[in-house]
């Protein structure tokens, strides 16, 4: 009953948009807000391009470049999660870094890193990661993920690949 009751409150304050002839009664008293409005929208030209790939630019520090950006903080980072870096990890991070780069996603890994550690460091509780992100050593290694992709033997490709254009879902 509670939930109904919420979902009719809802609906009361839900809007919707206004026709042209909506409007036009809601303003009879000011008609010229509706022709301020018109002389507004002649002005404007919005179009999107629902085919291109619409990502924020990651600001990085003292004007260095995205890709390199990440590459820091993951060798930064790396012994805080193997104490011992073996030739497989270094080779491993190495490989999933170029793929990162050119796929172009640095700043999608660096803003996801930012969110996860801004919310850690408030205790906000985060999961260990989700679905296919979990084989990256990359996502591991900035505290994304809390699952090593190593130690259970999971595949980056599964994740994010060249063949796979498609945003990679952390």
């Amino acid at each position: 009953k509670d939930w109904t009751l919420q979902q009719a409150n809802m609906k009361k304050k839900h809007h919707h948009l206004r026709s042209s002839f909506e409007m036009e009664q809601s303003f009879l008293d000011w008609p010229e807000a509706i022709q301020e409005s018109t002389n507004i929208q002649e002005k404007c030209t919005v179009t999107f391009d629902f085919d291109a790939r619409m990502l924020p630019t990651y600001p990085v520090p003292d004007g260095s470049k995205q890709n390199d950006y990440l590459e820091e903080i993951c060798w930064e980072n790396i012994n805080k999660r193997y104490p011992t870096v073996t030739e497989k990890i270094k080779s491993r991070l190495e490989h999933e870094l170029s793929i990162i780069k050119s796929m172009g996603f640095s700043d999608y890994f660096l803003i996801v890193w930012d969110f996860i550690k801004y919310a850690k460091e408030q205790s906000i509780m985060v999961g260990p990661g989700r679905g296919s992100s979990a084989g990256s050593i990359v996502a591991y290694t900035l505290g994304i993920t809390d699952v090593d992709p190593i130690k259970y033997n999971l595949l980056f490709e599964r994740f994010l690949n060249p063949a796979r254009i498609t945003m990679p879902d952390i």
